[in-house]
């Protein structure tokens, strides 16, 4: 029984390392469609017995209309299983790996739909041209990582919005 225990506690301990390693490799990725993004965003965090997987829907960094000196980051993520996804926050960071915002509700997360999260922030910086995105569902005290991270990099004025499977298809 003891070996079994010792067992345990040694996939537990590797389980652990392996998020904080994907996690490390989140803050590295430096292209949203690259192959290690990929792979990151297929993984769950292997702490948790029902791990939230989350997946990118739309993202921007764009000039607000009415004030050109202040730039909003968007992003709107999918998750799953529904039930689950309570807390979450986005870091944004600078060109220089700069923290600039972390954005979380002490309520919970803002839902626009069943299984959609919206985080939105403004950066008042107006000379930051490039910002690199990080978003990760976790407890209500943000100690436990519950979710794959998504990582993303966006330049002022960029866009995305991942093809669906569905518009895959119909470009081949």
């Amino acid at each position: 029984m003891t070996s079994m225990g010792t067992t345990m506690k040694v996939m537990l301990v590797l389980a652990v390392i392996g998020v904080v390693l994907l996690q490390q490799l989140s803050m590295l990725g430096t292209s949203f469609n690259s192959n290690i993004n990929n792979i990151r965003n297929l993984a769950f965090a292997l702490v948790s017995s029902k791990p939230i997987t989350q997946r990118l829907d739309h993202a921007h960094f764009l000039p607000l209309t009415n004030n050109n000196k202040l730039h909003q980051v968007k992003v709107i993520v999918d998750y799953a299983p529904i039930s689950l996804g309570k807390y979450a926050y986005m870091k944004v960071y600078g060109p220089n790996r700069t923290l600039l915002k972390i954005s979380s509700s002490q309520h919970g997360v803002n839902t626009i739909a069943p299984g959609k999260a919206e985080f939105a922030t403004t950066i008042s910086d107006s000379t930051i041209k490039q910002v690199s995105v990080y978003i990760m569902f976790t407890d209500s005290l943000r100690n436990a990582n519950y979710s794959n991270p998504i990582s993303i990099n966006l330049n002022l004025g960029q866009t995305l919005q991942p093809p669906t499977p569905e518009s895959h298809l119909l470009t081949h």
